[in-house]
């Protein structure tokens, strides 16, 4: 059979048709349960949106401009496919939980300087 790693694109597909067809809740949901499969846990944060944008801004201050616009280009296939789910989820959350978008923005963001900028990085 395929491994979860084959399955990430139908999945992905999947997700984008329900945002597509009016159904965001179940959308996001979907990408938190595919997302987390993967490690990358979104459910249960905590934190304010005020203390998430400073910790990320805390976290950006430790790199030069040329550092961050010089990253290397991310290269596995599985984190490229968390980062296109992250994206879509940014985007729904926007909408329909803003409080919530920071975090995924967070996680973008860590993922891009411990992995590599990814060709789908919003």
């Amino acid at each position: 059979g395929q491994s979860y790693e084959d399955k990430l694109s139908v999945m992905y597909f999947s997700t984008c048709a329900l945002a597509f067809s009016s159904r965001l809740p179940e959308s996001i949901e979907k990408g938190l349960d595919v997302l987390a499969n993967l490690g990358i846990e979104l459910r249960g944060m905590g934190t304010s949106m005020e203390v998430c944008v400073q910790e990320t801004k805390d976290l950006l201050s430790i790199y030069t401009d040329d550092q961050i616009l010089n990253t290397r280009q991310m290269i596995d296939p599985t984190m490229i496919m968390a980062m296109k789910f992250l994206g879509k989820m940014e985007i729904g959350m926007n909408q329909i939980m803003p409080a919530s978008a920071p975090h995924v923005m967070q996680r973008i963001v860590q993922l891009s300087l411990l992995y590599g900028m990814s060709p789908v990085s919003p």
